[in-house]
């Protein structure tokens, strides 16, 4: 009976550098010429015996040691290439394990939203299942313009996550993505691109501002949302609230 794995392409493979001989050559002789300096300030110590002598062999004996103890990582570097393609003969997609992504924040003015949505965004553009990924934000600054400009990305997302999917986009993150090269760029990137700036612009004004106008919210189901926050509420001291943005899969919870 023929083996069922016999036939499957590679996941991955691994081939030595070009460089890897030449190395292996000059360690040889590096090698020797440590082991010669060290001889020589041995027989220098035997016939000389000083302090200073005695101090100089044990610090190169400490940093031939240190060498030795590196080269491993020198001697056989490798350069991989991952076929991911390939996944799909070795398991099926049904069969992935569900994945939880946590993303944590605290102070909008250490951490600005508009980071921890690209973060969040790139995250939920992943390759893997959209059922089985879920991203979580916990902001244990507990602040409600965090929330604001989740409940912006959320909207974006419907347009950017469709966007990689069909474009099979690499750089998933959509600041990184529209500071990258043009010409890598597809028909609709600019009508994406005016979303997100469009969408940014609109977030690091309510930041600044530190309130949100009320002709910002689209429907009142957000307003709703934000009736949650008093003026007990503190950066320190504030209840757990939890709302989901984007309930569709992958889904965006923030705690």
């Amino acid at each position: 009976m023929a083996n069922p794995f016999q036939f499957r392409p590679p996941l991955h493979t691994r081939v030595l550098m070009r460089r890897t001989s030449a190395y292996r050559v000059f360690a040889i002789f590096y090698s020797f010429a440590i082991l010669a300096l060290l001889y020589h300030h041995l027989i220098h110590l035997l016939h000389s015996p000083n302090t200073l002598s005695f101090f100089i062999l044990l610090a190169d004996v400490l940093f031939s040691f240190l060498w030795a103890s590196s080269q491993g990582f020198h001697m056989c570097p490798t350069d991989r290439r991952v076929f991911i393609e390939h996944l799909e003969h070795y398991v099926k997609e049904s069969d992935y394990p569900g994945l939880d992504v946590l993303i944590c924040t605290a102070d909008l003015h250490k951490e600005p939203p508009m980071g921890v949505v690209n973060t969040a965004l790139s995250m939920m553009a992943y390759d893997y299942p959209t059922a089985k990924l879920s991203v979580y934000v916990s902001d244990d600054g507990g602040s409600k313009l965090t929330l604001f400009a989740f409940m912006e990305a959320a909207r974006f997302a419907t347009h950017w996550l469709p966007f990689c999917r069909k474009n099979k986009v690499v750089e998933r993150c959509p600041e990184a993505y529209f500071g990258s090269n043009p010409s890598s760029w597809f028909p609709e990137t600019d009508q994406i691109k005016l979303m997100y700036e469009t969408m940014k612009i609109k977030v690091e004004s309510v930041v600044e501002k530190g309130t949100i106008p009320h002709d910002h919210f689209t429907n009142e189901q957000e307003k709703q949302a934000f009736s949650r926050w008093t003026d007990e509420f503190t950066q320190a001291n504030h209840p757990a609230v939890v709302q989901v943005c984007f309930n569709a899969t992958p889904k965006l919870l923030i705690p």
